[in-house]
């Protein structure tokens, strides 16, 4: 870039800033018409008026061919929000469930080794590498990563919607669409729900959905009253 403010040390910083600390609030919904509606916040009210000037949307394609859509910000290298258009979509949500130290030494580990990827690598990898809903959810569930996560996957039929919530060998719990016992709807919001109970955003997200309902619910009104 040509710009003495941004040397490599703050490069690499830069792209480690989704691993320093971030909120995000990911929801999955499926309309009455089997519409999959994949939506997400990013939560970063410290830095918001920042983000905004340097957000764009781009457009990935290799030898002259189309691979994915992603939400970028200017400076960071792996992306939080991608879709492959009439394929799927996946976000990724911080967590941060286990502050064992030894972890943080796995993680360090990993990291150093080249063994597994980093959150918004594997999700590049996904995209680039998959072009459908399984695929892309075999990789998301069981590639090695060196840091948890949760990840958001939305496919473009029947109930094809899962939060992975990720170790780094592994899902430590799935949550899928599953519309013939009432599950129609998915919302992820930087907490083991399936473990420590839905509060806070995600309450929030939840009891506001459910009061819509399927047959009301349409994208406006997924992103203006609930998101």
């Amino acid at each position: 870039m040509n710009d003495p403010s941004l040397d490599m040390n703050k490069a690499i910083v830069l792209n480690m800033v989704y691993e320093l600390g971030a909120w995000c609030t990911s929801v999955i919904v499926k309309l009455a018409d089997g519409t999959i509606v994949h939506s997400r916040n990013l939560d970063y009210n410290h830095a918001a008026e920042d983000m905004r000037h340097i957000t764009y949307r781009a457009v990935f394609v290799e030898d002259g061919q189309y691979k994915f859509d992603a939400v970028m910000f200017g400076g960071t290298i792996g992306t939080y929000t991608r879709m492959k258009a009439g394929s799927f979509s996946i976000s990724q949500n911080t967590r941060y469930k286990n502050k064992n130290p030894l972890k943080l030494l796995l993680n360090i580990g990993m990291l150093f080794s080249g063994f597994g990827q980093e959150n918004s690598w594997l999700l590049r990898k996904v995209l680039t590498d998959c072009d459908h809903y399984a695929c892309a959810y075999e990789e998301l569930a069981h590639w090695p990563l060196n840091g948890m996560g949760y990840l958001i996957l939305a496919g473009t039929k029947g109930d094809e919607g899962v939060v992975i919530s990720r170790n780094e060998f592994g899902p430590a719990h799935e949550d899928h669409l599953d519309s013939k016992n009432g599950t129609w709807f998915l919302v992820q919001a930087n907490n083991d729900e399936w473990d420590s109970g839905c509060t806070g955003r995600c309450a929030s997200a939840t009891d506001r959905i459910a009061a819509i309902g399927q047959a009301n619910m349409t994208l406006d009104i997924l992103r203006n009253d609930v998101m």
